[in-house]
């Protein structure tokens, strides 16, 4: 009771930040970071809600135009989602610059220590609510888990944590956006540590996991059932070599969706958030789902049509119009429909919209299982159960693209029920990824880093590409102008133990340095002090580095200029001081000392 008063009047005492920056003495460091996790749970999970009540409320005011049919609405929504994200980010916001993708997330780990800047915590609600609810042909996936993302590194900058500590909330909040979206907290967990976290960390499981429970928790308070509906059937083990086949079929697919993808987002990304490139971009995802009315969203709607067994009826609609059999124009229009899905949603992005390419790499595996089912059972090689390989599809492709098989693999069996199908589920996501990585070695997420040459680097380069010149640069050096004469430094180099001097113009800008070694002639030579001048003997032409250099950069010029002790370092043109190889190397060793004890703390 005695301890109980003191707490409370410790809280009375002292502001919130006080009590953060104290809590060791209240709390064990695991304990705070698993009430840290609800918390970036609760908040992250609200906003996938939201982010949900606001795409079903807009597609309610176009429900009477927004169906499957041919309709020249459902080519002009999409632009009209693009342009409305612009306009959001662009006027409302505010933003010049506005990151789209797990990419950006996964360099501000690596590369910014974790720090997301706080617009990410709103911008990707709006802007992806208006894309994907008017028919933009992306998921909403990627953006909750970037918004549950920034939720969870802002909320750590104010609790006064570590940088890991701070990268685990981060991962938190995204896992927490996965669940709520999917109720899958399971997989939400899996799929923070295989494509965001380098490294499974136990103490990390808890809190994670603890996060995507809680945000599977309230998901349901507010929507019940699950976003994909089926009931799984028995497999056949005769059925296994057919599933082998769609596992390299599916990496095949994977690896041609990722390189799409990237190929047009690259190209014609719409960086400077023009409305005439965003008009033009999204007319063509509009003339793509006129010819393809399925490309219209997400897919989740179509992929619920084909486990719900109602595919064939919209396909019998189409079937009647060609003068083609039904089986024909079936398997054509499912091909060239999951062919053209990674084009439509790349254009949907490039153009200015934003969504992701989660739910399209379901669409695409879903449609690819049901065309190889069909097909197979058309030949009358086998008889297929082809809802069976429509969710194993989703599942090759998912685990493909994304780089992530385990979270394929329970994403489905936790989102489809589909338990029962846990053998042919693991077969297809394992021969998929082994297929696809064959091909392509970057998943959709790190291939634009890994080109940048920002991946697979030693834990040392990573470390050191977080600090700039300016954490080791020296500036107590005496400065001599060209026209100085030799009596000056004389009477200069008296005051200091330094033996290098940078020479600079009357406006601060560097043009040499001066050394001892070119002193020695006529230091003692008084006869010379009035006569020789600064310009006579300084080494114009130096090497030297920018201020805004990091460190694995200036480990490398180290490595190139092996003579080079002292570095002249410039801010532009002007002196800043000098870097020198020793000051370098022990903060080389600090960091290293500091990333081993981390290490060891964690294991």
């Amino acid at each position: 009771m005695i301890r109980q008063i003191k707490h409370i009047r410790f809280l009375l005492k002292y502001p919130v930040y006080k009590i953060f920056k104290n809590r060791n003495k209240y709390l064990s460091n695991q304990n705070f970071l698993i009430i840290a996790s609800v918390f970036v749970a609760i908040i992250s999970s609200l906003a996938a809600i939201l982010l949900k009540w606001a795409i079903h409320f807009i597609e309610s005011l176009l429900i009477n135009t927004s169906t499957l049919e041919l309709r020249l609405q459902n080519m002009l929504f999409p632009i009209a989602g693009i342009v409305l994200s612009l306009v959001f980010i662009r006027y409302v916001f505010r933003l010049k610059v506005f990151e789209k993708g797990l990419s950006s997330i996964i360099y501000k780990i690596n590369y910014n220590r974790s720090n997301i800047e706080k617009h990410h915590t709103y911008a990707h609600l709006v802007s992806s609510a208006f894309t994907v609810s008017l028919g933009g042909s992306v998921g909403v996936e990627a953006p909750i888990a970037i918004t549950g993302s920034a939720i969870g590194s802002n909320m750590a900058k104010r609790l006064f944590v570590s940088q890991n500590e701070k990268t685990l909330l981060l991962a938190c909040g995204a896992a927490a956006g996965i669940s709520a979206i999917f109720n899958s907290p399971i997989a939400a967990v899996i799929f923070a540590f295989e494509v965001l976290l380098n490294r499974v960390s136990v103490p990390a499981f808890i809190p994670l996991l603890i996060a995507s429970a809680t945000a599977a928790v309230i998901s349901n308070l507010f929507y019940s059932g699950q976003l994909i509906l089926f009931v799984p059937v028995t497999w056949q083990m005769t059925s296994i070599p057919f599933y082998v086949l769609l596992a390299v079929i599916c990496g095949l697919l994977s690896a041609y969706t990722i390189r799409v993808v990237y190929s047009i987002e690259t190209r014609f990304n719409n960086k400077n958030q023009r409305f005439g490139r965003a008009i033009v971009q999204g007319s063509i995802v509009g003339a793509l789902i006129l010819f393809s009315p399925l490309l219209y969203g997400e897919g989740y709607f179509v992929i619920n049509q084909i486990l719900a067994g109602k595919f064939d009826g919209f396909m019998q609609s189409i079937a009647l119009q060609s003068s083609f059999g039904y089986d024909t124009v079936f398997l054509f229009f499912v091909l060239a429909t999951l062919l053209l899905k990674p084009v439509a949603a790349a254009f949907t992005v490039s153009a200015g919209g934003n969504g992701g390419i989660f739910a399209p790499s379901l669409f695409i595996g879903a449609l690819m299982g049901l065309f190889f089912s069909r097909s197979i059972n058309l030949t009358g090689l086998a008889s297929l159960n082809e809802l069976n390989f429509v969710v194993a599809g989703m599942a090759g492709v998912l685990s493909g693209v994304l780089s992530a098989p385990l979270t394929a693999i329970f994403m489905i069996a936790e989102v489809a029920g589909g338990y029962t199908l846990f053998v042919p589920l693991m077969i297809v996501s394992a021969g998929s990824y082994f297929i696809t990585r064959l091909i392509e070695p970057d998943s959709i997420y790190t291939k634009k880093l890994a080109n940048q040459g920002l991946l697979n680097e030693s834990p040392d380069a990573t470390i050191l590409k977080e600090f700039t010149i300016r954490a080791i640069l020296e500036t107590d050096f005496k400065t001599f102008y060209a026209d100085d004469s030799l009596r000056h430094i004389t009477q200069t180099i008296t005051e200091t133990k330094r033996t290098v001097f940078p020479v600079l113009k009357r406006n601060g800008n560097l043009i040499g340095i001066l050394t001892l070694g070119d002193l020695k002639q006529v230091l003692f030579k008084p006869e010379l002090y009035d006569r020789v001048k600064v310009k006579d003997l300084f080494l114009p032409n130096m090497l030297s580095v920018d201020i805004e250099y990091t460190l694995d950069k200036l480990l490398i010029f180290f490595e190139e200029h092996p003579d080079l002790y002292y570095v002249p370092v410039q801010k532009g043109e002007k002196y800043a001081g000098f870097v020198s190889r020793s000051a370098f190397l022990n903060k080389y060793k600090s960091l290293m000392h500091d990333w081993v004890q981390q290490q060891a703390a964690e294991n």
